[in-house]
């Protein structure tokens, strides 16, 4: 947490209440730290995983004149630190965020190139009166930010800032976006005024004024030279560093390819406690595929969750995300780490990001063998003007020139089309987020629809709204190896025909787990994570109905809300397939109205 402000005297109490909203990140220790020559304070809650005894935050150089926060870890910082100490930077705890502040000492801005982990983090240069904000490469911790004038805010999570006196209000623009295809764009959250430091960029304030940038991104160019051993290896390394903990670590554990194998590569260091879900429903209960697969070394924990369930913890899954959810997958998530910060732990390794590096998800299967249709947008058809607004319920034939899971996206989005106040321009909507793409250009077309995955529903979703925000909720770091970004790197150079095929997906990383994890699981193809559907039960039917009658869903910007009445009457009576099929459409209408409720938003 950062504020720069010219009102110095109230910063104290600000960054206090500020850090008290946020309790839940780190229940281990707080601190504070006011800048004596400038209206900048810096607040710290600490969650103790590495140096519990004496890594308080924030932290300082031996001169104090740079002072730092940080949110996360940092890996290999063993090797990094001695290099730093045998040329004279002297270390006051044994905690891996202290590398940061010598780091900077030694290279500026290019300590960014040396840092590997999860991690956000804001840092004071007092001499040069400058203020760095810079996240990690992939978005896997957050960082947002909102000016007021002449003062800047940075927090891990939107409710500190609104606890330090920032209105709680819509941003239409970015709801609009995120009913038509479910995710964010990168600096977006659902806030007015709020925006995100988007992955690998780094923000810098100075007398000059305030400059962002971004500091990484993977080369693409093909190297049909790797082999499956330098993927084993790469992996084997990305675990082992994630493995460096000061408290016990866990794993979580689905029965795929993924969480298994890093749970098996975790396990040749000891015993592991597994955690997995089970939904009470067939098709989505994971617990019988994670017994019958589960490694000698695995201690497994299942956590049960009901439909009753998603609907009873939806309220305070949405208050800790702070976003909204197109599946109950946001209260599996919420209920998994609850059970993981009961039994004990703090740190869980997981899975997440394999299939971002390896394609493993069936719409990047589509856009590579589709490959004439799927990219035309870039060879010049262009969208529809916006007096061509297409009707409801229909799917218009340019959506084909998109990535797949764009085109899949917007033709469910567009159920909102009826819904909604304002025009439903699709074009308009899509506005900026092509843009992401521009870094993939040479790439064939399924590593750049992954790569536009990535940034927006890897960094917006799976990470920010289903990972940190209902992980730390419960006080837990999740680690994720397949987004180390060596490993990432070497995977990006990985032929596309290496990793897709008409027998599968990722099959060199198959390859490379060839005798680590159970033939079954090895060749398993993908599954995603996701819950039931609500159904038809009587509780949850009685939930729906009393959310989308409450005055809040009647509140609600850009819909209409006898318009979403009608619909959720009509939904009761529809097949279960096709409710189903509706059921982004309900759960982005139910977390809207439980977030606009919970943040009195305006």
């Amino acid at each position: 947490m950062a504020i720069h402000s010219a009102q110095r005297d109230v910063l104290q109490p600000r960054l206090e209440a500020a850090l008290a909203a946020m309790r839940h990140r780190g229940p281990d220790g707080s601190g504070i730290w006011l800048s004596p020559q400038s209206g900048l304070g810096l607040g710290s809650v600490r969650l103790a995983v590495m140096g519990p005894e004496d890594g308080r935050q924030p932290l300082a150089n031996e001169s104090g004149t740079i002072h730092a926060v940080v949110n996360g870890e940092f890996y290999d910082f063993e090797r990094l630190r001695a290099g730093l100490e045998s040329r004279g930077h002297a270390f006051a705890t044994r905690s891996d965020s202290e590398l940061l502040v010598h780091l900077y000492e030694e290279h500026g801005l290019g300590c960014l190139r040396h840092l590997r982990g999860e991690f956000a983090f804001l840092l004071w240069d007092e001499p040069n009166k400058r203020l760095i904000a810079a996240r990690d490469r992939f978005g896997i911790k957050p960082l947002h930010v909102t000016r007021r004038g002449a003062e800047w805010l940075f927090a891990s999570e939107i409710k500190a800032l609104i606890a330090a006196g920032v209105e709680a209000r819509w941003d239409e623009s970015a709801l609009l976006h995120s009913f038509a295809h479910q995710y964010l764009r990168p600096r977006e959250t659902l806030f007015a005024g709020v925006r995100q430091i988007p992955p690998a960029h780094v923000l810098v304030m100075d007398e000059n004024g305030a400059h962002e940038s971004c500091y990484w991104r993977p080369g693409f160019e093909p190297d049909a030279g790797i082999t499956s051993a330098e993927v084993r290896a790469a992996l084997e390394e990305a675990v082992s560093l994630r493995l460096r903990s000061d408290v016990p670590v866990a794993c979580t554990l689905s029965g795929g390819l993924d969480s298994t194998a890093v749970a098996a590569l975790a396990s040749q260091h000891g015993a592991m406690d597994c955690f997995c879900v089970r939904f009470d429903a067939p098709g989505y209960d994971e617990g019988p595929q994670v017994r019958a697969d589960a490694l000698e070394h695995f201690r497994v924990h299942e956590v049960p969750v009901t439909r009753r369930d998603l609907v009873s913890h939806l309220a305070e899954s949405v208050r800790q995300s702070e976003g909204l959810a197109i599946n109950g997958q946001l209260v599996g998530k919420h209920l998994l780490a609850r059970a993981i910060h009961a039994a004990g732990f703090k740190v869980v390794l997981a899975g997440e990001g394999a299939d971002e590096a390896f394609l493993g998800y069936a719409h990047l299967q589509e856009d590579h063998t589709g490959t004439a249709a799927s990219f035309a947008l870039q060879r010049g058809v262009m969208l529809p003007a916006a007096d061509e607004a297409e009707e409801p319920w229909r799917t218009p034939p340019w959506l084909s020139a998109l990535p797949t899971f764009l085109h899949a996206k917007l033709a469910t989005g567009r159920h909102f089309a009826g819904l909604t106040r304002v025009p439903f321009d699709s074009q308009q909507i899509l506005d900026g987020t092509l843009a992401e793409m521009d870094a993939t250009k040479r790439a064939s077309c399924a590593r750049q629809s992954a790569w536009l995955w990535t940034r927006m529903a890897l960094a917006q979703y799976i990470l920010r709204t289903l990972g940190d925000g209902a992980e730390m909720g419960s006080s837990v770091e999740a680690r994720l190896p397949f987004l180390d970004h060596v490993l990432f790197e070497l995977a990006a150079r990985i032929p596309a025909d290496a990793l897709l095929s008409a027998d599968g997906s990722k099959m060199m990383l198959r390859e490379a787990l060839r005798g680590l994890v159970p033939e079954a699981v090895r060749m398993r193809p993908k599954h995603p994570f996701l819950a039931p559907t609500l159904g038809h039960d009587p509780q949850v039917r009685d939930f729906i109905q009393d959310t989308v009658h409450s005055m809040a869903c009647r509140d609600l910007p850009l819909l209409d809300h006898r318009a979403v009445l009608a619909w959720s009457t009509r939904l009761e009576t529809l097949p279960d397939a096709e409710r189903a099929r509706l059921d982004p459409v309900l759960m982005q209408i139910l977390t809207a109205t439980l977030l606009h409720h919970t943040y009195r938003m305006t």
